[in-house]
């Protein structure tokens, strides 16, 4: 019995088109075949004009924590925001922290500012306004501290400071710059 080659032709030309098929199916589903998601990192949430209070445990407003857009990503349980503000209020001046973007971890216990932050302390009867600039800022909300381990400017009035790394702990009301620290200070006249 002779097996001719045109007659396998179209057999070998079945098979092949049925691989390539199934090697399809298998690369187009690979990423997602029995997932919940839970494993990709696609947001889950997006919230354009964001705005999240939080309160003392006498229901006064602590902390207002807004952005121009919220991105939630279920994989790693992650917060990104986009232009994000966040507000103190408390007793003294308002302090107000601003940036170009940031995260927030899952309990709000910290929230990580980057690209151009801002740092301004409203002026007070006995203090000018205070503007603090950095490309990185760390914020501990429920203790009231910030850090950075990048260079750091302070300008209020005609004053100016700056070094690399810095702590505010507004509890104590004691800023800390951590290295080559160099200014200039203005004393007002009265």
């Amino acid at each position: 019995m002779k097996i001719r080659v045109a007659n396998l032709l179209p057999l070998l030309l079945m098979l092949l088109l049925a691989a390539l098929t199934l090697w399809l199916r298998v690369a187009i589903e690979a990423p997602g075949t029995g997932s919940n998601g839970h494993d990709r990192h696609d947001p889950d949430a997006i919230v354009e004009n964001f705005k999240l209070t939080r309160l003392n445990e006498q229901g006064a407003p602590q902390h207002v924590l807004s952005a121009a857009k919220m991105i939630h990503y279920a994989d790693n349980d992650s917060t990104e925001l986009e232009a994000p503000q966040l507000r103190r209020h408390a007793d003294g001046p308002a302090i107000t922290i601003t940036a170009d973007r940031g995260t927030v971890t899952r309990d709000g216990d910290e929230a990580h500012f980057r690209d151009n932050v801002v740092v301004v302390r409203a002026a007070a009867a006995d203090r000018e306004e205070l503007r603090v600039r950095t490309d990185y800022l760390l914020v501990l909300p429920n203790k009231n501290i910030a850090r950075t381990h990048r260079p750091v400017s302070f300008v209020e009035g005609k004053s100016v400071l700056s070094g690399i790394g810095m702590e505010f702990d507004d509890n104590a009301r004691r800023f800390t710059l951590f290295s080559r620290v160099r200014g200039r200070f203005d004393q007002a006249r009265k």
